[in-house]
């Protein structure tokens, strides 16, 4: 069996089925995983959670912002944004069953087999690897659980800095933020929400979450969506899938393997 790992799929159905037809997928055979972003922007968001749902234990699913903008979007808590793609699924007759199994999924996956965990944007420096899976587990159970739209209803970008005494709404934000928004940072670890872009760009003190000095998880191999766009050099243990204007899976290997896809012309990319 073999498993692929495919970054923000942001709703290009098109560019996941020339990708999936590029790497030979076989889905009684191989495995996926999906870095989240997995809806918006691109004009199919309804067609491509059908699908990735269809194939059961065949794909493995993390968060991204996307999922939890949707959410929000969809329990009442926050008004559409310009250039969101999420009517078709707003409106579609299994809207309720396909919302439920997005809260169902999880913000970290990992695989001792293969040695890989996959994220959708990174984890704190501070974390150890038990953290990580810990903290995760908080968000995963207040979304998944029966007061799901009270997490939804208090979820604020404004938490940037972890400490261990955070508590209520503060902690789960700071979790959930890290798992879906983390990407440049500065050297205490506060994450910044607005940068992006490669690295150089941007300002003075600002470094990619993955090379901040003493990362608690720098023996893990760390698949996650450049939805940054970084254009770092290779990094030990890190393996970003790129997210701006093109599609990618990493075969993951001893020697994993990196594959791309050009972007449908009809999906935009700006987030």
């Amino acid at each position: 069996m073999t498993t692929y790992a495919i970054g923000s799929v942001k709703g290009d159905y098109q560019a996941l089925l020339k990708l999936l037809d590029k790497i030979e997928f076989d889905p009684d055979n191989d495995c996926l995983w999906f870095s989240g972003n997995l809806v918006n922007e691109g004009p199919e968001s309804l067609a491509v959670l059908r699908f990735i749902k269809g194939l059961g234990k065949k794909a493995v699913t993390v968060l991204g912002y996307q999922e939890l903008h949707l959410l929000s979007v969809a329990s009442g808590f926050i008004p559409r944004e310009a250039g969101d793609t999420l009517d078709e699924i707003l409106n579609a007759p299994d809207r309720d069953e396909l919302l439920k199994w997005l809260r169902q999924r999880g913000l970290i996956h990992h695989d001792a087999k293969l040695n890989f965990t996959l994220v959708h944007a990174g984890i704190p420096a501070e974390w150890t690897f038990s953290q990580a899976l810990t903290f995760a587990y908080e968000v995963e159970s207040a979304l998944s659980g029966g007061n799901y739209p009270a997490f939804l209803e208090n979820l604020r970008r404004d938490q940037s800095r972890w400490h261990a005494k955070l508590r209520g709404w503060k902690r789960l934000n700071f979790i959930a933020n890290a798992y879906t928004l983390i990407k440049y940072c500065n050297e205490q670890g506060k994450l910044d929400f607005n940068a992006r872009g490669a690295l150089g760009s941007q300002a003075e003190g600002l470094i990619p979450w993955y090379r901040l000095p003493n990362r608690m998880t720098a023996n893990l191999n760390i698949v996650f969506a450049d939805d940054a766009g970084f254009a770092d050099a290779a990094f030990p243990g890190i393996y970003p899938l790129a997210g701006q204007g093109n599609l990618s899976a990493l075969k993951l290997s001893a020697t994993p393997e990196p594959l791309g896809m050009p972007r449908s012309k009809s999906s935009s990319i700006t987030k």
